[in-house]
C-alpha cells in the first residue's frame, strides 16, 4: 500500500524522543529536557508586531513562489555584508530552512547517486537523501582532532557516482567549524569531481571565539554550490518555519519549480516578520549568543567533571556533544537517563554511526535547568558505577 520510498526512511530520532518526552511530562513526571534545537527565547517583540502589522494591512495572500522582492533584497544584502558572498536578488528563494536542504537534493540527486555529508551529523540528511532514490554516504569526522572533518577522509569516498557534499557549519550535534582552508580543499574536491556542494548554514550566527566562514564566498565555489541558511536558531523563530536558499540563477528556477508544486509559497505575513528581523535584528542576535556562550562556559565545565565524561567546548550552535564511557549504547544510555534520572539527551548514534557512545546536550535551557541536569547525570553516573 505505501510506496516502498516511504516505507525505507527511518522517523526522525530527535522528534521521536521529543514526543516521548511530552508524554511523560503530561503524565506528571519531572523531567528536565535537553533534546530538541531550538532557542528557549521568545521572538523579539518586533518581529511578532511587523507581522501582526502586516496581517492588519490584510496581507494574507498569495506571494510570488520566490518570496517577496524587499525580502530577497534583504537577504542578499545580508549575505553580501556578512559572508562576502557575490549575491544578487537573483540568487534568493525564501523557504523554510528544512525544506531547502530537501529541495536541493530533490534537484540535484538522481536514483543511485551518492552523497556525501558529516557524520556524525544531522539526523534528516540520511532521509533525505534517501527519499530522492540517492545513497547517504556518510563521512566520520574524529572526535580526538576536534571533530575536524578531514578533506582525505572525504576524497577517499569519491567515487563515480558521488554527486554532492553537503557541509554543516558550525555543527549539529558537535558545535564543530569547518575551517577555511577545509573549505578550500573542499571546494577543490568538488571542482575536480565536478560536485554540487550543499553548505548548511543555519547556525551561522552563533559562532563564539571565531568567525562564521561561507564556502559559497570561496573563489570559482559560489556557481556549484547551494547555501542554506535561516531565521530559527538566529531569531528564536523555529515555529514561523521561514528561511533562504542561496544558489546560481539556474538552480534557482530549478528550486521554484518544486516550490511551485508544492509550498508555492509562504505567508507573506510571516516575510515581513523575517524582513524586520534583518533590517533591525543584530541587537537581539548579540544578546541571545551571549547567553548562550555564557551557559556553555558553565555546563562543559560541569560536564568533564563527570566521571567518564569527556566533552569538547563546542566553537558554535548550542550543543554539547559528550562522550561516555559507561559501556553502554547511546540509545540505551539515553531511555535510562529518562527513566531513572529524568533527564532528556538525544543519543548520539541518532546522528550517525561516529556518535554512538555520545550524547547531545542542547543548553538552549536555562542555567538552572542545566546544572540541576549536569548534577541529575553525574548522580545517576555514580550510582551506575557501583
Amino acid at each position: 500500500m505505501f510506496s516502498k520510498r516511504i516505507r525505507n526512511v527511518q522517523p526522525s530520532g530527535t522528534v521521536m524522543l521529543s514526543n516521548k518526552v511530552k508524554r511523560l511530562m503530561d503524565q506528571g513526571l519531572d523531567i528536565l529536557s535537553f533534546t530538541l534545537g531550538e532557542p528557549d527565547f521568545s521572538t523579539p517583540p518586533h518581529i511578532i508586531e511587523a507581522a501582526k502589522e502586516a496581517l492588519d494591512r490584510g496581507m494574507t495572500h498569495y506571494t510570488s513562489s520566490l518570496g517577496m522582492t524587499e525580502l530577497r533584497e534583504a537577504i542578499a544584502r545580508t549575505e553580501k555584508q556578512m559572508n562576502s558572498m557575490d549575491c544578487a536578488t537573483e540568487n534568493v528563494i525564501v523557504l523554510p530552512t528544512k525544506m531547502a536542504i530537501y529541495m536541493a537534493i530533490q534537484t540535484f540527486i538522481n536514483p543511485g547517486d551518492q552523497v556525501i555529508y558529516q557524520n556524525p551529523g544531522w539526523v534528516s540528511y540520511g532521509p533525505m537523501i534517501t527519499l530522492a532514490k540517492g545513497t547517504p554516504v556518510p563521512v566520520k569526522m574524529r572526535y580526538d582532532s576536534g571533530w575536524i572533518w578531514d578533506p582525505q577522509d572525504i576524497r577517499d569516498h569519491i567515487t563515480e557516482k558521488t554527486r554532492a557534499i553537503i557541509l554543516n557549519t558550525p555543527s549539529n550535534p558537535t558545535g564543530s567549524l569547518i575551517s577555511r582552508d577545509t573549505q578550500k580543499e573542499i571546494v577543490e574536491i568538488a571542482t575536480e569531481h565536478d560536485l554540487t556542494i550543499i553548505a548548511d548554514e543555519v547556525y551561522e550566527n552563533l559562532v563564539y571565539e571565531e568567525e562564521h566562514s561561507s564556502i559559497g564566498s570561496l573563489p570559482d565555489a559560489f556557481e556549484r554550490t547551494v547555501t542554506v541558511s535561516g531565521f530559527s536558531k538566529s531569531y528564536a523563530m523555529t515555529g514561523w518555519r521561514i528561511g533562504w536558499m542561496v544558489a546560481s540563477k539556474e538552480t534557482i528556477k530549478m528550486v521554484n519549480k518544486l516550490q511551485q508544486h508544492s509550498l508555492t509559497c509562504l505567508p507573506p505575513f510571516v516575510q515581513m516578520g523575517a524582513l524586520a528581523a534583518l533590517e533591525n535584528g543584530s541587537s537581539c542576535i548579540d544578546d541571545m549568543k551571549e547567553e548562550f556562550r555564557k551557559r556553555r562556559d558553565m555546563l562543559i565545565p560541569l560536564l568533564n567533571e563527570i566521571d567518564g565524561v569527556s566533552c569538547e567546548m563546542p566553537k558554535g550552535a548550542f550543543y554539547a556533544f559528550f562522550k561516555m564511557d559507561t559501556g553502554f549504547k547511546s540509545m540505551d544510555m539515553a531511555e535510562m537517563l529518562l527513566y531513572k534520572a529524568h533527564v532528556a539527551l538525544t543519543p548520539g548514534s541518532a546522528f550517525g554511526s561516529a556518535g554512538d557512545g555520545f550524547m547531545r546536550m542542547s543548553y538552549a535551557a536555562s542555567r538552572e535547568n542545566l546544572r540541576e541536569g549536569a548534577k541529575r547525570i553525574a548522580e545517576f553516573i555514580a550510582v551506575l558505577r557501583k
